[in-house]
């Protein structure tokens, strides 16, 4: 029988070390026999080859069918075969999987190819129906290995789902879990996400209650569900002791919310409550006044789960995007797939840069020199347009359009133009551009402006000398400057990070653009504060050469010393209603309660603040797992827009987590 408590046992019983053995040994013999196929269906017949192989095992403690079988990969295996491959990074049309099926979609496919009538829609139709008819054969061999188990429901959900439409609650689950493990597992890619999940599950949960199950029934097994989310990736960080597998670490958002929860709403936050893994990561597009029972139960789910959730300012989020010109009923229905990354739901893949923003503030500090904080803004807006317009994200219709096949059947309006998911002419192509750093700029202007513009201490070039010596014989001086009131204070010297971001995000408008793309800037960092920081030489706000920088939204480390209503009213004066994405880590030394957590979010949102995902550190337990890790392996904390199991972070990152500021309240 399915238990709770037993399947997260396996989640931490699974080895990270492990591989997708059979994935990688399939794909390692078919690399071989089918080297010299040139035919335009050669990934599509790969990947009917790879599922007609794989596997079916049933663990006794399964809610659903979709496990893959691993083993620690041994000498002369090609591990992470990248034979099949995909981006990710997107969310799914699973709507229109569970009310169409992929035999639905496939048959649209078909007649839209003949209609066009050109031999490149021809051959994506002929691919589409055998990606479609291998995930339906896969899925009848799972159901014969479900009803040898014992497992009817199981068994008859297979027969029919995710190939025909989904018939009940379980059904629509069953299907939504298979296609989201070959998609993650099989083909292999990072940070698919369940895409805006209570609107389009709701109408399963309501025939469900009409049938006589309880509230109670579901919820366990959403719960259920939303375990098996912690099998995609193991529990290894990105970029520490990496899993040997094509989706490593891997983030799954859960989207609920928006301009219309429902129960359904609700009943996903319970499960999440009584999942309270890393995995989903649940994102609330919280409209506060649009369903004031559910705006309750977000804060009272937000003190259980903490590190597992992110709130949205929702009404903020859509009139950025109608001021750019994405059409409402897109623009009502975005997203959110990873790392607080922003998406149009299915209707793209998400492209995103990491702009080396501090880098080049330096380049341009240390180029010329400069009378005005308005002359260095100037000039920074100019070079980051520059490096991002040399370094726009596009991809190779060639590298992706024949191995991501699955993917192209489930971005509808791309499939429905009989194109691939990567290809550069789809309905909507939009890129994230994340700006890092941006209170150690603002910081750093403040000091400029005080010390060489204002007060005429320094010369320019005495300044930016003393910056190229990295403080060297002037300790006192950079005593004094790290005692300056710096941004997150809520004081007059905000208005110099506020510059600072409004001059990132005029870089990114100021990009060229086609019709049917968008760029969205976000000041989000991914820990590049900390991985760039041996490449950044010292700043004017007092940092060394070598040290991390601001992460996020959030100001400088341990700047921020006037309590968390400061900090949220000097964060809330960043540009947010010209961006979409990004995040704000706020970190309590103890348990907050929910009408505190509300009050804050609320506050913070009508001031307009666009995120909230909070951590509540003890100092003592993070020094002890540090020091005795085994006793911690299901500990969890909040990085920069997810959740991570603490033991598994490289040390330099659990010491930044460490030097954040906690507040109490």
């Amino acid at each position: 029988m399915a238990d709770l408590s037993k399947l997260k046992e396996l989640v931490f019983a699974s080895d990270n070390r492990a591989c997708f053995i059979e994935r990688d040994e399939i794909l390692g013999r078919l690399e071989t026999e089918m080297a010299e196929y040139d035919k335009p269906d050669k990934f599509a017949v790969i990947f009917s080859k790879l599922l007609s192989e794989i596997s079916v095992p049933i663990h006794e403690h399964d809610y659903f069918a979709g496990r893959v079988v691993e083993a620690l990969p041994y000498e002369g295996l090609k591990t992470a075969n990248p034979l099949l491959n995909s981006v990710g990074h997107f969310s799914p049309d699973y709507q229109k999987v569970l009310r169409c099926g992929l035999k639905g979609i496939v048959s649209e496919i078909g007649e839209i190819a003949k209609k066009k009538g050109d031999a490149e829609s021809k051959s994506f139709a002929d691919n589409a129906v055998i990606v479609a008819e291998a995930v339906r054969d896969y899925c009848a061999r799972y159901a014969k290995a479900a009803e040898d188990a014992g497992r009817d429901e199981m068994a008859k959900a297979l027969r029919t789902v995710p190939y025909e439409p989904a018939y009940d609650f379980y059904s629509a689950l069953q299907g939504i879990w298979i296609l989201h493990m070959i998609l993650s597992c099989y083909i292999g890619a990072r940070d698919y996400a369940f895409g805006n999940f209570d609107q389009y599950m709701l109408a399963f949960y309501e025939k469900a209650l009409a049938d006589g199950k309880t509230e109670e029934e579901l919820t366990e097994l959403l719960a259920g569900f939303m375990i098996k989310a912690n099998e995609i990736g193991g529990r290894t960080a990105h970029n520490y002791n990496v899993k040997p597998i094509m989706c490593p670490s891997s983030k799954q958002y859960l989207n609920i919310g928006g301009e219309t929860p429902n129960k359904f709403s609700t009943v996903c936050l319970k499960a999440a409550e009584l999942s309270n893994l890393s995995q989903p990561e649940i994102v609330v597009r919280l409209k506060p006044d649009a369903d004031t029972a559910f705006t309750e139960q977000v804060f009272r789910s937000l003190a259980v789960l903490t590190d597992k959730m992110n709130v949205y300012n929702y009404d903020l989020i859509v009139q950025s995007l109608l001021d750019r010109g994405v059409r409402a009923d897109i623009a009502k229905d975005f997203t959110y797939s990873a790392c607080c990354t922003f998406d149009l739901h299915y209707h793209n893949p998400r492209g995103e840069y990491y702009v080396p923003t501090v880098r080049i503030f330096l380049d341009i500090l240390h180029g010329k020199e400069y009378t005005s904080v308005e002359d260095v803004l100037k000039d920074y807006t100019a070079a980051l347009s520059e490096d991002m317009k040399n370094r726009h994200w596009i991809r190779s219709v060639e590298n992706m359009r024949q191995t991501a096949l699955l993917d192209s059947l489930l971005l509808t309006d791309t499939a429905m133009e009989c194109k691939y998911a990567y290809d550069n002419d789809r309905a909507y192509c939009l890129n994230n551009y994340f700006l890092s750093g941006v209170a150690t700029i603002g910081d750093s202007l403040m000091v400029l402006d005080k010390l060489v513009f204002k007060e005429k201490r320094y010369s320019y070039a005495e300044f930016r000398k003393i910056l190229s010596e990295n403080y060297e014989n002037h300790e006192e001086l950079r005593s004094e400057i790290q005692g300056y009131t710096r941004f997150g204070n809520d004081t007059e010297n905000d208005r110099y990070t506020v510059m600072a971001g409004n001059a990132m995000v005029d870089a990114v408008d100021r990009l060229p653009r086609r019709e049917n793309e968008y760029n969205i800037p976000g000041f989000y960092s991914l820990e590049r504060e900390n991985r760039w920081r041996d490449e950044t030489g010292a700043t004017p706000d007092g940092r060394k050469d070598g040290e991390p920088y601001s992460e996020n939204q959030s100001p400088t480390y341990g700047a921020d010393k006037s309590g968390i209503t400061a900090l949220l009213k000097s964060v809330a004066k960043l540009p947010f209603a010209r961006t979409a994405g990004g995040g704000l880590n706020l970190t309590f030394s103890q348990k907050v309660s929910p009408a505190i957590l509300k009050a804050l979010t609320r506050a913070y949102f009508s001031m307009g603040g666009l995120h909230v995902g909070i951590s509540v550190i003890d100092r003592k337990t993070l020094e002890d797992a540090m020091v005795n890790p085994d006793k911690y392996k299901s500990l969890t904390v909040r990085l920069y827009g997810f959740s991570e199991y603490f033991v598994s972070l490289p040390p330099w990152q659990q010491l930044a987590i460490l030097n954040r500021t906690e507040y109490s309240v």
